[in-house]
């Protein structure tokens, strides 16, 4: 709506009395709203819109998945198209719908239909598209042929029978446009992006890392030592029950606050445990401080060096990514917005605290976490329930979710001390190792979180 203030403030020509519409999936949905509530919308063509909210949370129960927000306090009280578009407030509408689609149901596009009395209508129109998919659909010819017929008749070729759409969808041909494609330029600046890290690393770890870390008295390993033993055997035991107690704690504040994965399991509970762990020192120090202290003095130098270089490069990324993806009018990253810090503290919060947990724990002991971060998700979702989620497998995909989290933040965390061999830093490496995750999973996901 406010996009229609706009042009009608700023551009004469434009005839705002008279706006169409075209939308897809979520964006259909918001627009089977939009025109229910701004008559200004004269002719809209929906493919496969989100217009009900509980037949998506069946599939894709995303109550205890994301839970509430600063924005979204109860999912409940959101209202879809069933909930606001009527006969009364809906006109000159044409629904799109793949008979395969598997993420917006043929049906409950169907339902909608007969809702709004298409049925018994001639400026409303329903097309299933046989064999096609979500994405099918939008790339499919025909559909597209179906939508300009559409508009053509509202605005300005009435002649055209639309309760035929099959017969005139003939009558339009369509130019063949080659347009530029985004894939070329995307894997160049990957190739880029690689190669640079490789130089500056390179670079580095010879003239800054190195240098700095040969001038450093040699670290113990271990202390073998009876007392040394007993302070490990303490200090693992206090990490443990720590690690299990924070998520009671976390289980118990969300599920009486807000029940939900994201926030909890995956935010608040990795932050509490983080702050927890830095004050469990290993049995090589004699307290926090002096432990931390120590970090300050041997590891932060080389930490810099390495976390320069991971800045640095994907920074580089983002910048010509997101360029060349508006050139290409295709998805930019919103990496410097403010929403992507829930992206970011899901992705380095968990390995971040698995660090600290395991942080100068003799290897065949780190195996723990195989087993404790199992425990911890069913501990966590005893308290607040996630039922499988159907469209993504169902159980099966449940239980390997939840018995594969530690097997792989544990082999993580082998790849981050195999490269720390050469970056002789492995804070900063969890870093390299889950930033393209990051990026992939906003690049993907942004607008659902």
């Amino acid at each position: 709506m406010e996009i229609i203030d706009f042009i009608d403030l700023n551009y004469d020509f434009a005839n705002t009395t008279h706006m169409g519409l075209l939308g897809f999936s979520y964006g259909a949905g918001i627009g089977a709203i939009l025109q229910a509530i701004d008559q200004r919308i004269n002719t809209v063509v929906l493919y496969h819109p989100l217009t009900s909210l509980d037949s998506l949370m069946e599939r894709i129960p995303i109550q205890n998945l994301i839970g509430t927000t600063p924005t979204v306090t109860n999912l409940d009280n959101i209202q879809d198209a069933f909930d606001i578009a009527n006969v009364n407030n809906t006109k000159n509408l044409l629904l799109l719908q793949g008979a395969s689609d598997i993420i917006i149901l043929p049906e409950v596009t169907e339902n909608f239909y007969y809702h709004i009395n298409g049925n018994n209508r001639s400026d409303i129109a329903f097309k299933l598209r046989p064999g096609k998919g979500h994405e099918g659909n939008e790339n499919d010819i025909n559909s597209l042929k179906y939508s300009i017929v559409w508009f053509k008749y509202f605005y300005y070729d009435s002649s055209i029978n639309i309760s035929d759409l099959d017969n005139e969808i003939n009558a339009i041909t369509l130019f063949n446009f080659n347009y530029p494609k985004s894939n070329i330029s995307e894997i160049f600046i990957i190739i880029s992006s690689i190669f640079l890290f490789v130089g500056l690393s390179l670079l580095v770890i010879k003239f800054k890392i190195l240098p700095f870390w040969y001038k450093l008295p040699i670290k113990r390993i271990s202390d073998d030592s009876r007392e040394g033993k007993e302070k490990y055997k303490k200090m693992m035991i206090f990490r443990t029950i720590s690690y299990i107690g924070t998520i009671l704690i976390t289980g118990m504040i969300f599920s009486a606050f807000n029940r939900s994965l994201l926030y909890g399991y995956f935010i608040f509970f990795p932050v509490l445990t983080i702050i927890i762990m830095l004050f469990i020192p290993s049995e090589l120090h004699s307290n926090w401080k002096a432990e931390w202290r120590n970090w300050i003095k041997n590891d932060s130098v080389p930490f810099a060096y390495c976390f320069s270089i991971i800045i640095i490069t994907f920074h580089y990324f983002l910048i010509f990514y997101n360029l060349s993806a508006s050139l290409t009018l295709s998805f930019t990253i919103p990496i410097f917005s403010i929403a992507s810090l829930p992206y970011f503290m899901v992705g380095l919060g968990s390995v971040i605290m698995d660090y600290l947990f395991l942080r100068e724990i003799k290897g065949r002991h780190a195996l723990i976490l195989i087993f404790i971060r199992p425990i911890s998700i069913l501990i966590f979702l005893g308290f607040v329930p996630l039922p499988p989620f159907p469209i993504l497998g169902g159980v099966f995909t449940h239980i390997m979710f939840i018995i594969l989290t530690g097997v792989i933040i544990y082999y993580i965390r082998h790849l981050v001390l195999m490269l720390s061999k050469f970056y002789k830093n492995s804070f900063s490496l969890y870093f390299l190792v889950m930033v393209p995750f990051i990026i992939f999973y906003m690049r993907v996901f942004f607008r659902i979180i």
